[in-house]
């Protein structure tokens, strides 16, 4: 009798050790601290000979405010652009047609963000012409 009572606490001990050892084992290394990792992605358009077209080659650049970590990308020939894994804050998008009259020609534009979720904005940019 004495043997199983004290085999029944151990094995009470045990379940209570494993629990708490698995419990600040997953707080300590098994959670992903969550960084509020968001993603900015969208297109971008203009109008050529009157038709709404998506613009290849045009330079987004993204800046958060209070930082000097700017980052570029150039649309595809989709005009698609993205920047991934932004925390959460305010930030600056400024799209510059580089190429000349290769793709049309398009004045700059600037639109300020605060990001907390994903952004997926479709930009429609005005003819230079």
């Amino acid at each position: 009798m004495k043997d199983k009572i004290h085999w029944t606490w151990k094995r009470i001990v045990t379940t209570i050790c494993t629990i708490l050892g698995i419990g600040t084992l997953t707080s300590c290394y098994g959670m992903i601290e969550d960084d509020y990792e968001f993603d900015i992605y969208g297109t971008v358009t203009g109008k050529i000979n009157g038709t709404e077209t998506a613009i290849k080659g045009i330079a987004v650049a993204i800046s958060k405010t209070g930082s000097d970590n700017d980052k570029i990308t150039l649309t595809d020939s989709d005009g698609w652009f993205e920047f991934r894994e932004l925390t959460e804050g305010t930030y600056t998008l400024t799209f510059n047609d580089i190429d000349g009259e290769k793709n049309g020609k398009f004045k700059q534009y600037t639109r300020d963000v605060t990001l907390n979720d994903d952004y997926n904005p479709k930009i429609t940019l005005e003819s230079a012409e």
